[in-house]
């Protein structure tokens, strides 16, 4: 049963009120404005709507919406004006300070329970949406939750079958997430990136599975890639795995209800991450802005990380010399404002990579 508070001094009009409404309502009957706040303020349970007597002495109705309105848990009873003042200022006065209605003494019973029956149902309709906004809101939580659980499967998933394949490739994502972290984080702060804290952690631990599609590759093409001593036809083949990742995430993608900004940052650092600024990659030969920032950002750790433990014609680089090459590669591998975010946090870089 909904609670009416009803304010008024005169006691004839308090008397009527309570007998046209307590079939209905559950009514609390209040002689004064004073009386009406000590009330609001010490009621365990607060009245779903106010009928409020203007005209009160000491403190009238203007004063009591005043401070209702300046206290949280009352700022949102809806509030019906009762007065004998018939001019529009009085009236505009009960809007300007949040009443939902205004009804002109003398009234009848039949107005007066309409009147508030229509409040009552309009305060019940605003209910039954803030409900269903809660329980909707509650469906999207569990819905991100099960996101975060399929892609924590999914990187855990690639990373460990990685690491079986050959072991180069587990601990390479397992790298390359830290160096990511590092230089993410970095331009998160620079504020020119337009990224936020939240979309540096998830590129960053989408970037474990950047090279998925190796698996479909075969074992003696990507040793002798990786040693230097590929064939033409070998080389292509390597090349490859930047579309056949990118092509498996796209089928998950697919599966995915809505949008899904780990599997879309996934799926662009996996097709993009061996383009180049100059537009001289693979395999769109993509250039500049065209390259989704995240696979910009990832070519620049890549390749630190496949100097740092591949090396170069069966030589590996040091931590100053990977430097000095990426510092070189920069306007034509490399987006230059990312190059110069990676070379300000070198310290960080080589803290981890030891």
């Amino acid at each position: 049963m909904y609670r009416v508070m009803i304010v008024d001094d005169n006691m004839a009009n308090l008397i009527m009120a309570r007998k046209t409404l307590e079939e209905e309502y559950e009514v609390i009957p209040v002689s004064s404005g004073i009386s009406a706040l000590e009330c609001l303020n010490d009621m365990p349970e607060l009245p779903d709507l106010v009928l409020l007597d203007v005209d009160m002495p000491n403190v009238n109705g203007f004063q009591v919406i005043s401070e209702m309105m300046n206290i949280p848990k009352l700022v949102n009873i809806p509030v019906i004006f009762l007065t004998a003042q018939d001019d529009d200022t009085t009236e505009l006065e009960s809007y300007n300070l949040g009443a939902m209605d205004y009804i002109k003494k003398p009234y009848t019973a039949n107005l007066l329970r309409k009147r508030v029956d229509i409040q009552i149902q309009l305060l019940s309709q605003r209910r039954k949406v803030a409900e269903v906004n809660r329980s909707l809101n509650n469906l999207v939580q569990d819905k991100n939750k099960k996101n975060l659980e399929l892609q924590y499967s999914i990187v855990a998933m690639f990373v460990d079958l990685l690491t079986k394949r050959d072991g180069f490739g587990g601990d390479h994502a397992k790298r390359t997430e830290k160096y990511m972290d590092i230089l993410l984080s970095a331009m998160v702060r620079s504020g020119k990136f337009g990224l936020s804290a939240d979309d540096a952690t998830t590129i960053c631990f989408a970037s474990k599975i950047h090279d998925i599609g190796k698996l479909c590759i075969a074992d003696q093409y990507l040793n002798n890639v990786r040693s230097g001593k590929e064939s033409e036809f070998e080389r292509e083949a390597v090349k490859t795995h930047t579309t056949l990742g990118a092509d498996t995430l796209s089928k998950v993608t697919q599966l995915s209800a809505g949008e899904n900004n780990f599997m879309n940052y996934a799926y662009n650092m996996c097709r993009s991450h061996h383009e180049r600024w100059d537009g001289q990659g693979y395999p769109e030969r993509l250039a500049g802005d065209k390259i989704p920032l995240e696979a910009r950002a990832l070519a620049v750790v890549n390749t630190y990380d496949n100097l740092r433990s591949i090396g170069e014609e069966g030589r590996i680089f040091s931590h100053q010399e990977a430097m000095m090459k990426i510092k070189f590669m920069k306007f034509t591998y490399f987006d230059p404002a990312v190059v110069d975010v990676f070379l300000s946090v070198e310290n960080d870089i080589q803290n981890v990579a030891g």
